[in-house]
């Protein structure tokens, strides 16, 4: 018989593994994470979702970035478990950059769904920081929008 291990409990496992900087905590999202959340994306010029706790109890993984219990950081995914992750969203406090958060936040997705592979759409100015993590810059990228617009 297989032992349940817990969403918690693969992602201590996964983090036992990174080094982690002093006091920074990676964990799962929670609903009293969402005003600090809305405010890196305000801070990063990015638009507010309508209905944000829908959107991120549908998404997956979904962690934060804690020091000094202050969410510096955070990552939002889509995935299948097994053979893609796409990365909707991923943020760091500009304070924070460069101190290797946003590697660990991807990091820690790809080590709890290895098999997948990750794709994500990023900003000009944050390509250079995912080439040094390993990504790959592919032209073939086909976007629809949306049948209805919800104020995003």
């Amino acid at each position: 018989m297989t032992k349940f291990i817990s969403q918690q409990e693969r992602l201590d496992a996964v983090l036992s593994t990174l080094n982690l900087p002093p006091a920074l905590q990676i964990r799962y999202w929670r609903e009293d994470d969402m005003p600090a959340i809305n405010h890196l994306l305000e801070l990063q010029g990015w638009p507010l979702y309508p209905n944000p706790e829908e959107v991120w109890r549908h998404s997956c993984p979904t962690l934060v970035a804690e020091k000094d219990v202050r969410v510096v950081g955070y990552v939002r995914g889509l995935t299948d478990e097994s053979v893609i992750m796409h990365i909707a969203d991923l943020i760091v406090d500009a304070n924070y950059r460069g101190s290797g958060i946003g590697r660990l936040l991807i990091e820690a997705c790809h080590l709890l769904y290895p098999t997948t592979i990750i794709n994500l759409i990023a900003e000009k100015p944050a390509i250079p920081f995912y080439e040094a993590i390993g990504f790959e810059q592919r032209p073939e990228c086909f976007v629809k929008k949306p049948l209805q617009r919800n104020n995003l």
